[in-house]
């Protein structure tokens, strides 16, 4: 997911009895793909556009895509309460919620409620604040936050999770900024999620951190990056549409769902920023199928 769309959540306003999708709806999809040993779900962020149009239509589309579990972003501003309701209206269940790292920071007895509320059992840290490039110590600074947060997450019985969006692939004395982020966290408390296009976009490798750091990643974004797409860039931003349907872009999905599979992740999320998301995630779940050994 692409944080630099941070102001999104504020931008955008809409009621759950809003204007009906004009697009038609698919068909109640097959059976999903589910990876072995874990879950699949959507990242909502992936129809954000719709959700602000018509949110119940677009849960029920989400829903008759096949899914039961979605992470939560770029959800229209409600309160939790309204927020449960309406997934639970559409038969969808959130398991985990992108949180903005100023109100981890700020008001985390608020985020630990709403996320009793939401029955989530992930909670995300998306950004880590820094200038144009993360340094050594915007790392430790999060390493603090992260461990301290994490900790408290647990007593809540909750996770923490930080989601990977490539910047981090800037290389310091001991290997990249991710790298400092892996060791300085407390691996019984901090988990790691894994947006694949992201990785690949900064310059990393997503097989070799897979096999690198095991069940330390607890959660993938399935997403791939157009062949067209520079890669080693490091600012976490990228087009939307660079984001194609899975197995047209660059990356190698069999080795990754492979080596994602070995290191026993629990949740894979699909994603899809393309303006044409709608048309593409019932393609990405086609291939899906045809690829995933369940």
């Amino acid at each position: 997911m692409n944080l630099t769309r941070r102001s999104f959540l504020s931008a955008v306003g809409v009621s759950i009895a809003a204007a009906p999708l004009s697009a038609a709806r698919p068909r109640f999809a097959a059976p999903l793909p589910h990876p072995r040993g874990g879950r699949l779900g959507l990242e909502l962020y992936s129809v954000r556009n719709e959700l602000k149009k018509d949110l119940a239509g677009t849960l029920k589309m989400v829903r008759e895509w096949g899914f039961e579990d979605v992470e939560l972003a770029g959800f229209p501003p409600m309160s939790a309460d309204d927020t449960a309701r309406a997934l639970r209206a559409a038969g969808l269940r959130a398991v985990s919620q992108f949180v903005e790292y100023d109100k981890f920071r700020d008001a985390f007895p608020s985020v630990a409620k709403d996320a009793k509320t939401l029955g989530v059992e992930e909670l995300i840290v998306g950004w880590i604040p820094h200038e144009k490039v993360l340094t050594a110590e915007d790392v430790d600074r999060a390493v603090r936050d992260f461990n301290t947060w994490g900790a408290a997450a647990a007593r809540e019985q909750l996770r923490l999770g930080y989601h990977i969006h490539g910047y981090e692939f800037v290389g310091g004395a001991d290997g990249t900024m991710l790298d400092r982020l892996f060791r300085g966290t407390d691996p019984q408390h901090v988990d790691f999620e894994m947006d694949v296009f992201w990785v690949v976009r900064g310059g990393g490798d997503p097989v070799a951190l897979l096999t690198r750091y095991g069940r330390r990643i607890r959660l993938v974004h399935l997403k791939d990056l157009s062949r067209s797409t520079e890669t080693g860039v490091t600012t976490g931003a990228a087009p939307d549409e660079a984001s194609v349907t899975l197995g047209t872009g660059t990356i190698r999905w069999t080795k990754v769902l492979e080596a994602a599979q070995q290191a026993q992740v629990k949740w894979y999320f699909l994603e899809d920023e393309h303006p044409d998301a709608v048309k593409q995630i019932p393609q990405s779940l086609d291939y899906l199928r045809k690829t995933v050994k369940t």
